[in-house]
Order: C-alpha cells, then structure tokens, then sequence
C-alpha cells in the first residue's frame, strides 16, 4: 500500500513539476519578447528615460545626474540602476539593435542580461587573444633579428584583476555560457580540491 502510495505521490509531483517548466518557458518566451522588443522600438520606457538623462547632462553641462539635478528635472523616484541601463541603452541604441540582427538566437530576459553579454563580447573584441602558433612565430623571427642599435622594451605588466573584478568577469562568462551557479560551485569545488592534493603531494 506504501509503495502505490508513493508512486502516486510522485507521479502527481511528477505531473505539477511539467506543468510548472510550461509556465516557466512560456514567461522566459515573454521575456524574451518584451525585452527584445523594449530594445528595438525608440517610444519603450528605456530609450526615452535614457535619451532624457542624456539631455539632461547635455543642458546642464555635467557627466552624472546627481540627486538634486534628478529632483530637478523629476526622475529621483526611478531607479538608480535603472537610469544607469537606460542611458547606456540610449548611448549604444545602433551598436546594439546592429548586434541583435546579426545574431537573431540571442535574446534575453532582462535588459541587465543584455547589456553583460554584450559589454563582454565587444571587450573581448576588443583585447583579441594571440594565438599560440602566432607567439611562437614571433619569438623565433626574434631571435635571429638583430638588436644591434636598438633599445630593449621594457616587458609589458599584467593588470592584476582584483577580486570583485574577477568575479564579476566570471558571472558574465557563466551567463554567456549558459552555466548555473550550482555547477559552477560543484565544478569549482572539484577543481579546487584537485589543486590542493596537487600541491600537498608535490
């Protein structure tokens, strides 16, 4: 009698958990929709809310609408965060309706989302890595060339990232790889626990 009874209990679980991925897909689709269309259209909240504070700066002559400037001209009670993505909306409007219709299977659920991935692919863009076929070109022309008459560069220094920094770089990776926190914390740990036996046996 247990055993029908629990399978029951987790069939009926079973069928609330389908139902409940439906509703979930169904309001990422929405999200998906709304935030896509909030980009495109010049009349959504955002663009017009960014293209006042960028006026806003311009009539005032200033780089940041402080509290008083933004009791002012009426937007205090909004959002801080939210003014920060409407004006970088508005500021990169045609870099970034541009990027979305050369890649049509990227859409995202909030604005915040949208603007993560698209500050790091344009960064990582903008810093294109070497690679390893190219480094090693380039030291072996080196080394025959001659330095005869010419001054040695000084070596070029690594920024060391801070912690803050290095992590939010790693969430914007997560969300552009699709990684959940949870397997990245088990990964992490895994990978963590493998670094320290390693050093405990050299």
């Amino acid at each position: 009698m247990t055993n029908i009874t629990n399978i029951q209990t987790a069939s009926n679980l079973t069928a609330q958990g389908k139902a409940l991925t439906k509703i979930y897909q169904a309001e990422q689709k929405l999200l998906k929709s709304n935030t896509t269309k909030m980009v495109f259209e010049t009349d959504s909240f955002e663009y017009k809310l960014g293209k006042l504070i960028s006026e806003i700066l311009s009539v005032e002559e200033v780089k940041l609408v402080d509290k008083a400037k933004a009791l002012k001209y009426g937007i205090n009670a909004i959002d801080k965060r939210r003014k920060s993505e409407a004006l970088w909306l508005f500021s990169n409007h045609s870099n970034v309706v541009t990027w979305l219709k050369n890649n049509p299977k990227k859409r995202f659920t909030s604005l915040p989302s949208l603007k993560n991935t698209f500050v790091f692919e344009h960064k990582a863009e903008a810093n294109p890595t070497v690679e390893p076929t190219k480094i090693l070109q380039l030291e072996d022309k080196s080394s025959v060339e001659s330095n005869v008459g010419q001054s040695q560069e000084a070596p070029k220094v690594t920024k060391k990232l801070t912690a803050s920094e290095l992590v939010f770089d790693t969430l914007i990776a997560m969300e552009l790889h699709g990684i959940g926190i949870k397997d990245f914390s088990r990964e992490f740990k895994e990978q963590y626990a493998l670094l320290v036996q390693e050093k405990k046996v050299a």
